[in-house]
C-alpha cells in the first residue's frame, strides 16, 4: 500500500508539472501579445509625444520582457520542482523510470552551462570594452568560446529534453497502457523534427495538454483501485 501511496504521489507531482507547463505557454503568448500591441500602439502615438518618441516602444518591450522571464520561471519550476521529483518518486517504484529522472538532471546541467555560455560572451565584450586594441582577438576568441559552451550546453539540455518528456510518455504508456501517453510522446518526436526546419512549440503544447488527462486517468485509476480493497 505504501508503494502504491507512493507510485499516486509521483504521477500527482509529475501531472502538476505539466499544468505549470500550460500555464507558462499561456503567460508566453500572452507576453508575445500584450508585447506586439503595445508596440503597435507606441508606434501610433509617437508623433503625439515628439519629444520622448521612443518611450512608449521601451515601455512595451520592458512588458514583453517580464512576461516572459516570467513564464520562463514558470517552465524552470514546473520541470526541476516537478517533473524532476515526479520522476525521482516515479523511479523509486519502477527503476525503468530512472532513464527520465537521468533526463531532467541533464536538462539542469545543460542548463547550467548555457548559462556559463552567456557568461563567457558578456565577459569577453566587457573585457574588449577595457582594452580597444585588443578588441578584435577579445571578442573573436570570446565568441568562439562562448558558441562553443553554448553549443555543449545545448545538445546536453536537448538530450535530457528527449529522455524526460519523449522516453518518459513511453514509459508511461508502456506502464499503464494509456494511448493518451503513446500519442504525447509520437507528438513530441514530431515537435523535435519541427524544430530542425524552425518551427516547433504547437505539437508540444498538445503533448502537455494529452500528458495531463492521462495522468489525471491514472491517478484515478491507481485510487480506485488502492481504495477497494478497503471497503470490501
Amino acid at each position: 500500500m505504501e508503494t502504491r501511496n507512493v507510485e499516486i504521489s509521483a504521477l500527482r507531482t509529475l501531472r502538476s508539472g505539466f499544468l505549470y507547463l500550460l500555464v507558462a505557454v499561456i503567460v508566453g503568448v500572452i507576453a508575445v501579445l500584450a508585447g506586439l500591441l503595445s508596440i503597435i500602439a507606441a508606434l501610433g502615438f509617437m508623433p503625439a509625444a515628439p519629444h520622448r518618441p521612443f518611450a512608449g516602444v521601451i515601455g512595451a518591450v520592458a512588458l514583453l520582457l517580464v512576461l516572459s522571464l516570467v513564464a520562463v520561471g514558470i517552465v524552470l519550476y514546473a520541470i526541476f520542482g516537478k517533473i524532476r521529483p515526479g520522476m525521482r518518486q516515479l523511479s523509486e517504484v519502477d527503476n525503468g523510470f530512472h532513464i527520465s529522472y537521468t533526463g531532467t538532471t541533464l536538462m539542469l546541467v545543460g542548463l547550467v552551462i548555457l548559462v556559463l555560455g552567456l557568461i563567457v560572451l558578456v565577459a569577453a565584450f566587457a573585457a574588449a570594452g577595457f582594452s580597444p586594441e585588443v578588441v578584435r582577438g577579445t571578442v573573436l576568441s570570446g565568441l568562439a568560446l562562448a558558441l562553443g559552451v553554448l553549443l555543449i550546453g545545448g545538445i546536453i539540455a536537448f538530450i535530457g529534453n528527449i529522455l524526460t518528456f519523449v522516453v518518459g510518455a513511453f514509459k508511461l504508456h508502456g506502464k499503464y497502457q494509456n494511448s493518451l501517453y503513446m500519442a504525447a510522446g509520437i507528438l513530441f518526436v514530431l515537435d523535435i523534427a519541427l524544430l530542425l526546419v524552425g518551427f516547433s512549440g504547437i505539437l508540444s503544447l498538445v503533448g502537455y495538454i494529452l500528458m495531463y488527462i492521462a495522468l489525471g486517468d491514472t491517478i484515478n485509476k491507481l485510487s480506485t483501485a488502492a481504495a477497494t480493497p478497503a471497503q470490501a
